[in-house]
């Protein structure tokens, strides 16, 4: 027999991995946007890339005071430097996910 317990133990652990197997989704679309709109000037992965002005994914990762939440909000607004691209709010969140995923 279930206990009150073990019921709330066990819609935990549900909604747990519910929520891991959204974010691999998210960080796929991520990783999609990142190569179709930010590839080109922005490095993605090891290799660089032709613009090196633009600085790596890897490196907006690792300074300590990017959060998923200030970089999508930044992807939302306009850039001088950069293409405006259109994002929604979703592909601002999976975009800046898979950002902040390549913190080392």
């Amino acid at each position: 027999m279930l206990t009150r317990i073990s019921i709330r133990a066990l819609a935990v652990t549900l909604l747990a991995l519910i929520t891991a197997a959204a974010a691999a989704q998210d960080l796929d679309n991520g990783r999609r946007l990142a190569q179709r709109w930010c590839a080109e000037c922005h490095a993605i992965g090891a290799k660089p890339t032709r613009f090196r002005r633009a600085i790596s994914f890897a490196a907006i990762a690792a300074k300590g005071n990017v959060t998923t939440e200030n970089l999508t909000a930044f992807l939302l607004l306009p850039h001088a430097t950069m293409s405006n691209l259109s994002l929604s709010q979703t592909d601002a969140e999976d975009l800046a996910a898979f950002i902040i995923a390549m913190k080392k």
